[in-house]
């Protein structure tokens, strides 16, 4: 199995790598270790299931994920129970459930890339069993509160800080390189399927207020998970052994995104995507109260957003292309333009079609990116890059949400949604266009280098 999965690496050749992620001596492995009979690179979507251990993550990846979906929407929904549809306490919610990825995603990232990746995840699963059967006792016995909620969330939280980047990077190792595209795809495909099945599942148990179920779900999910996990055989990870000290490796992890552009430019548009695009969750359901005029819309509205997700997720996988800068921030684009739509709209029909394209957009730009930076990795910095694309995820998510969700009482939430809208339109629109820029200009550079090599 292949250890380095790199699109341009230093001493590589970057236009060979970006044209051909699966050529070894284009990025960077030395041709006497590249394997001789290496598989020609495929774009089937469903290449990666051929790999046993995959199987094993990805089933085990969908049951979880169920889980959590359901268990999501039901920690939303018994917080505007416990609060009246209060949104700076759902904002808050989000804060606390979320905030871990971003405090503690750095020393997760160095954990990926020291420890065994499988028993780190297996110790989350573990963890998200624990804190589920809790929280499913506190809500049937009617104990529960939204301090002790919120506090029940952000234990939740730490475990989704450490089992983001190992997730991430187990995943990567239980395939090869030509697979990998196909692998990060249907992960996010699945992730997408069960955030409509999830909501779908758990409308009932919220009609009914009966919270403590879908928590027990939850519970059952995660063991289940685990023990899927814990019958996956891959290739223990080996650590380098050039860095000692906790701060050098973690500067390393960031110096080696640096080194592979556009590593930091991807996480700064899955940065501003998420602090002002996926933070809009948060509002779902006082838009669904207050401007469509029914709260159980609410439902409807995340689902609406899992199809549009899945089926973004499920293309990015068919293309044959593969992904760029450029192409996301234009989606970004196009994102913010569907959103300012959403915001303006009373009708539901048109509310849920504009969340399917939200979903679409938004999976599009964030499957890309991930594969974008998996393939310019090294192996040995992946955990510690992949801690740094959850803390763009994942990690400002509170933030947004919390500034959302307070921002929404005095202005509105119609308002509110409008200026996300603004920001991720002139964001992907600028760094698109000077993407663009730039590609001109190296191909001129180029060109001209070219001209006077050969006497022109």
């Amino acid at each position: 199995m292949p250890h380095s999965h790199a699109e341009e690496s230093l001493g590589a050749n970057p236009g060979d790598a970006a044209l051909n992620p699966a050529d070894s001596v284009a990025m960077g492995v030395p041709a006497s270790s590249a394997p001789m009979d290496r598989p020609k690179t495929g774009t089937g979507l469903f290449r990666a299931l051929r790999h046993r251990a995959f199987r094993l993550l990805f089933v085990a990846f969908l049951i979880n994920q169920t889980g959590f979906w359901i268990s999501h929407i039901s920690l939303q929904g018994l917080m505007v129970e416990l609060t009246n549809n209060d949104t700076r306490l759902n904002g808050l919610l989000f804060f606390t459930l979320f905030l871990p990825a971003f405090v503690l995603a750095p020393a997760a990232g160095l954990a990926a890339d020291r420890f065994d990746r499988k028993r780190i995840v297996l110790c989350c699963y573990a963890g998200v069993a624990i804190t589920t059967a809790f929280l499913a006792a506190c809500t049937a016995t009617g104990v529960i509160t939204p301090p002790l909620l919120l506090a029940i969330a952000f234990a939740m939280g730490i475990t989704f800080a450490f089992s983001g980047p190992a997730s991430m990077a187990i995943a990567a190792n239980a395939v090869t390189l030509e697979d990998l595209p196909s692998a990060v795809s249907l992960q996010s495909a699945a992730n997408n399927l069960t955030r409509v099945a999830g909501p779908l599942l758990a409308a009932p148990l919220l009609a009914t207020g009966r919270f403590e179920y879908s928590f027990a779900i939850y519970f059952l999910a995660a063991a289940v998970a685990g023990f899927l996990t814990l019958a996956m055989k891959i290739s223990r990870h080996v650590p380098d052994d050039d860095e000692t000290g906790i701060v050098e490796r973690l500067t390393a992890g960031y110096r080696h995104a640096q080194d592979r552009h556009p590593a930091i430019p991807a996480l700064a548009t899955v940065a501003v995507l998420s602090f002002f695009g996926v933070s809009h969750t948060v509002l779902m359901p006082a838009f669904a109260q207050v401007v469509l005029g029914n709260q159980d819309y609410f439902v409807l509205l995340v689902a609406a957003t899992g199809i549009g997700a899945m089926l973004g997720a499920l293309v990015t996988g068919i293309v044959k292309s593969p992904p760029t800068l450029e192409r996301a921030t234009l989606s970004m684009t196009a994102y913010g333009v569907v959103l300012a739509i959403f915001a303006g709209t009373s009708n539901l029909t048109v509310a849920l079609v504009t969340q399917f394209v939200i979903g679409f957009f938004y999976f599009t730009i964030m499957t890309s990116l991930q594969t974008l930076i998996q393939q310019i990795v090294d192996e040995g910095k992946r955990g510690r890059v992949m801690s740094l694309f959850q803390v763009a995820w994942a990690g400002l998510v509170p933030f947004g949400s919390l500034a959302m969700g307070y921002l929404a009482d005095p202005i509105g939430t119609p308002a509110t949604l409008r200026i996300a809208a603004l920001i991720c339109v002139g964001y992907g629109g600028v760094v698109s266009l000077a993407t663009r820029l730039r590609k001109d200009a190296t191909h001129a550079s180029g060109t001209a280098a070219e001209s006077v090599e050969h006497g022109g």
